[in-house]
C-alpha cells in the first residue's frame, strides 16, 4: 500500500489505476502466433502492454510485475492438457551469475514462483537444477537467427539430475523470438534425463 501512494499503479494497457494489468486488458491480449515447437506462449510480444510489462520488471527492476504476467500465462494456456502427467516441473531460465548480480534476481523465476502459487499442488518450481555456463551477449542484441544459435550454444549444464529424471519439465522464460534459449535449455534437459521438455513464455 505505501509503495502504491509513492508509485501508484496504472495498467500498462489501458492506465485504469490500481492495475499492473486489468483484467479487461488481460482478457483482450492478442493471441500468440501459433508454432508447432513444443512452446506454449501467452500472447504476441506485438501487444505493446506485454512489451511495456516486460521491459520495466527487467530493466526497471520492478519485481511486482512478475504475478501479472504469471496471470497472463495461467488464464492463457490450458496446463490440463500438457505434458501427459498430473506431477510437473517448472524450471525458469538461469540468469548468468555476471547477470544475476546486475539485476539482483531473475525475472523468470518471479515468474514461475507465482505461477506454480496458481497451478498447486501439481507444479513445482526447481531452480537447482539448469545453470548457465557463461555469460552471453544479450539475445536481443543479435538479429541474426544464426548468430543467435551460435551465441547460446553449449550455455547451460544440469545438476541434481536425479530430480528431473523420466519428468515433464516446463522450461519457462518472459519472451521467445527465435526459441534458441529453449530449445538449448530443452537439449540439456533431455540429456540428463527428463521425459518431456516444454517452453513455456509470457509472449513471443
Amino acid at each position: 500500500k505505501i509503495l502504491n501512494l509513492i508509485f501508484p499503479e496504472k495498467c500498462f494497457g489501458c492506465g485504469i489505476d490500481n492495475f499492473l494489468l486489468c483484467p479487461k486488458c488481460i482478457q483482450n491480449l492478442p493471441p500468440a502466433p501459433h508454432k508447432n515447437d513444443d512452446i506454449l506462449a501467452a500472447t504476441s510480444y506485438k501487444s505493446q502492454a506485454i512489451k511495456k510489462a516486460i521491459k520495466v520488471l527487467k530493466y526497471k527492476k520492478s519485481k511486482r510485475v512478475a504475478k501479472p504476467l504469471a496471470e497472463i500465462i495461467y488464464k492463457k494456456i490450458n496446463f490440463s492438457n500438457c505434458g501427459g502427467s498430473t506431477s510437473r516441473i517448472i524450471i525458469p531460465v538461469p540468469l548468468s551469475g555476471k547477470r544475476f548480480r546486475e539485476r539482483g534476481f531473475n525475472q523468470t523465476e518471479l515468474i514461475a514462483r507465482h505461477l506454480s502459487d496458481k497451478l498447486k499442488p501439481n507444479f513445482s518450481v526447481l531452480n537447482n537444477v539448469l545453470y548457465k555456463n557463461k555469460d552471453t551477449i544479450s539475445q536481443v542484441e543479435i538479429k541474426n537467427r544464426k548468430e543467435r544459435l551460435r551465441n547460446l550454444k553449449n550455455t547451460f549444464s544440469v545438476k541434481n539430475s536425479g530430480l528431473i529424471k523420466n519428468e515433464v519439465i516446463f522450461v519457462l522464460d518472459d519472451v521467445t523470438t527465435t526459441s534458441a534459449t529453449i530449445n538449448e535449455a530443452r537439449r540439456a534437459l533431455l540429456k540428463a534425463g527428463a521425459k518431456k521438455v516444454i517452453g513455456l513464455v509470457v509472449a513471443r
